[in-house]
């Protein structure tokens, strides 16, 4: 006994000598990285790395040192290493860190992304992830970042990053609907995803300054007078507003400045005393007093509204810049959401004219169908050479022959119409020419050989659910409406607000064959605000509002009343998304765009215009 008590003492202090000499060893390989001396450091830490009690430590600061003599792929072996040998290790999250790092830092996103979303699940805390992919991924272009994120569609991180991409881009290129469906699937805050942080500024009166070309100084010319009646239109309706606004203890002060649609004459109102002073713009209305303007807007971070525009590039890159009305490309997607929403039938045809506005709504609202699994049979431009083809392509008919006894039988079916004749002479040479071409003959009372046919159309009945026409010509929508009404079937068609205007329009075709028209101006005649407006109009202005001064009491009445809520930047609620009914029109909806997403979709429905898609953007 005493033999085996000896040899276990002796085997004890072996280990313990053993032991010593490892911590001493470790400690000096430290003392060796501490001191940058990494291929000392790294040799001592190799030497190490089978030990039983420093091993793990050794191959992690092994690779460590080979990182800092950035032989990265090395620190990047080492490390994936002592994850397979040691994966319960209490300091894992330390080497997922590292080994995320060292991918980022040698631009391998893709396992980057992977350690560093382990990271976050090992730790429980976000941080470390969050800045790294800020770090690098954030340099990286939009393109790049999509792929990434397409790898990845858990990373939160990742997702941020992707928004501010596509929120950056210029607003006619800004993919609004993924920046709507990311800031919804991850709850993001749209006001941390712009790149400028907005103070809270209240007032007690608000200064809108009105920078229109009003041309003060042709109003002897009759012809400018006439041709700029929309913009003195549009200012009294904004002086009605700002009255109505004061009644109600909401004050804002209108200033008008004429541009007279010259740079110059722009420049000079920017610099005027007192302009600085400004807490909204409305305006202007033409490209070059618009830029300098939105170079000021961006600078001084000054609102500005554009009353009468639908061009997504009027907003440009300017986060300040906000129209009243939709863009097209808004007013093509909300159309096309209803067109989808009511039609079981996938197959649609598209005409459009050739200019920018028709154009992009058409190529917009495609995209829409076809990405719901719609399919656009005829996509097509329409000019003046082809727009008889065109509709010929709807009404197009051909003869339909078939024997006597097949012709009683469809006779007894309703809606079904057989004629009769005799056989022409071009049929009897296409018979005599063409073997395949037989037709059914048969006899008339006087043995005359006749045929029996039915004028069928080249497309089928119902085989489209629907047309869009993104036309402003009111031939060609008038032609077009008569060319649906001759099929009788079901197809559906869709088009533009402004045919109500079109005087050769029939409003009792529309209401019979249920057309649906986008109109962003549509406005309930019947309604308080609308008839109390009118009145009282009519009895200060001795005339009826045009539709412009309508739309000038709406912005400064919506605007002003904004301010007075939510403080100068009020924005910051616009990105909320909600739902503001409008005191004429339909009302406003923002959320992550800079355009109004309030599209009114209209139909007759006897003999009265009704809003048919409100559940599409009321709250």
């Amino acid at each position: 006994m005493k033999k085996y008590l000896l040899l276990s003492g002796m085997l004890l202090v072996c280990v313990l000598v053993h032991a010593q000499r490892e911590q001493a060893e470790y400690l000096e390989a430290k003392r060796l990285f501490n001191n940058a001396q990494y291929s000392s450091a790294k040799a001592a830490f190799s030497a190490l790395s089978q030990s039983e009690v420093f091993g793990r430590h050794a191959s992690f600061y092994f690779g460590l040192c080979a990182f800092q003599q950035e032989d990265f792929a090395v620190a990047k072996d080492m490390w994936r290493q002592v994850l397979i040998q040691f994966p319960t290790w209490d300091q894992k999250p330390e080497v997922l860190y590292w080994l995320a790092y060292a991918n980022f830092k040698t631009g391998d996103f893709s396992k980057a992304l992977e350690y560093s979303a382990q990271l976050t699940n090992e730790s429980l805390n976000a941080g470390a992830e969050e800045q790294m992919i800020a770090t690098f991924i954030s340099p990286l272009d939009h393109a790049e970042v999509d792929s990434l994120y397409n790898e990845y569609p858990e990373s939160k991180p990742l997702a941020q990053v992707l928004v501010k991409k596509l929120n950056a881009a210029t607003y006619s290129e800004r993919d609004i609907q993924r920046i709507d469906a990311l800031i919804t699937e991850w709850g993001f805050d749209i006001n941390t995803i712009a790149a400028y942080e907005l103070p809270l500024v209240r007032k007690e009166v608000y200064n809108i300054s009105v920078v229109m070309p009003f041309l003060y100084e042709s109003l002897e010319n009759t012809s400018v007078i006439t041709q700029n009646s929309l913009v003195m239109d549009m200012y009294q309706g904004m002086l009605m507003a700002a009255e109505d606004l004061t009644r109600r203890g909401e004050p804002v002060n209108i200033f008008p400045y004429d541009t007279k649609r010259k740079a110059s004459e722009t420049r000079r109102i920017l610099e005027s005393k007192g302009f600085e002073n400004t807490d909204l713009i409305i305006g202007p209305l033409y490209p070059e007093p618009n830029a300098l303007v939105d170079q000021y807007s961006i600078a001084n971070k000054i609102n500005k509204f554009n009353p009468l525009s639908s061009n997504s590039d009027v907003v440009g890159d300017n986060p300040f810049s906000f129209l009243m009305r939709p863009s097209y490309e808004t007013m093509a997607v909300k159309c096309a959401e209803f067109a989808i929403a009511e039609n079981k039938n996938p197959y649609a045809m598209i005409f459009y004219e050739q200019s920018a506005r028709d154009s992009v709504f058409a190529a917009v609202y495609k995209q829409q169908l076809e990405d719901a699994g719609f399919e656009v049979v005829l996509f097509r431009e329409i000019t003046r050479d082809n727009s008889r083809q065109l509709l010929d392509t709807l009404w197009a008919q051909y003869d339909h022959y078939m024997s006597r006894e097949e012709a009683d039988s469809i006779q007894e079916i309703r809606g079904r119409f057989v004629k009769s004749r005799r056989i022409r002479r071009d049929e009897m040479e296409r018979m005599s020419r063409n073997p395949d071409f037989v037709l059914p003959i048969s006899y008339d009372d006087d043995q005359n050989r006749i045929v029996y046919y039915e004028k069928l159309f080249r497309i089928a009945p119902d085989s489209i659910g629907h047309i869009l026409a993104a036309t402003r010509s009111n031939l060609f929508a008038n032609n077009l409406i008569s060319a649906v009404e001759t099929r009788g079937d079901s197809m559906r068609l869709y088009g533009y607000g402004d045919w109500l205007d079109f005087t050769m329009l029939s409003f009792n075709q529309l209401d019979r064959l249920g057309v649906a028209l986008s109109d962003p101006d549509y406005k309930d005649r019947n309604s308080f605000y609308y008839r109390d407006f009118q009145d009282r109009f009519i009895a200060k202005y001795k005339t009826r509002p045009s539709v412009n001064h309508l739309r000038g009491y709406e912005l400064v009445y919506f605007a002003g009343h904004m301010m007075h809520t939510y403080g100068k930047y009020f924005q910051t609620d616009l990105r909320s998304g909600v739902y503001r009914k409008g005191r004429i029109f339909e009302g406003f909806r923002y959320g992550v765009a800079n355009d109004n997403q309030v599209v009114p979709m209209v139909r007759f429905k006897d003999a009265k215009l009704e809003v048919v898609n409100r559940e599409m953007y009321e709250d």
